[in-house]
Order: C-alpha cells, then structure tokens, then sequence
C-alpha cells in the first residue's frame, strides 16, 4: 500500500483577519509617531524652557534696574 503525504495547505487569510491586521498595524504606527512625537515635543520644552526662564530673569533685571531697584 503506498503512502500518501499530505502537505499542509496555506490559503489566504479571511478578510476579517486582513482588516485586522491592517487595523492592527495602523495603530501601532500611529502609536510610533505619537512617542517621537511626544518625545521630540518634551525635549523643545526642556530646551526652550530653560531659555524662556533665562530671559525672563534678564528681563526682569533690567526692569527692577530702571525702577531703581536691586539688579536680580
């Protein structure tokens, strides 16, 4: 009696499992470009921030110094 393989046979995916996927896939994308996104964000913060504060105390110097008040 000769014996038979059988190979496992791959058929396409439903397309409930596709739209998945695909669902899937974008929100990780988006999920991606939302932490560089937030991350690139807090680091101009930081950056800025600290100029802004820099500034401001200059600023701030300079009106107490026309005032007549003690320079900061």
């Amino acid at each position: 009696m000769a014996r038979q393989l059988t190979k496992a046979s791959f058929s396409a995916l439903a397309p409930e499992t596709l739209a998945a996927i695909e669902a899937e896939s974008t929100v990780q994308a988006l999920r991606e470009a939302n932490f560089k996104y937030e991350a690139k964000r807090h680091d101009l913060e930081d950056k800025f921030g600290a100029a802004l504060a820099q500034l401001r105390e200059q600023y701030l110097a300079k009106v107490l110094e026309i005032h007549g008040g003690a320079p900061a």
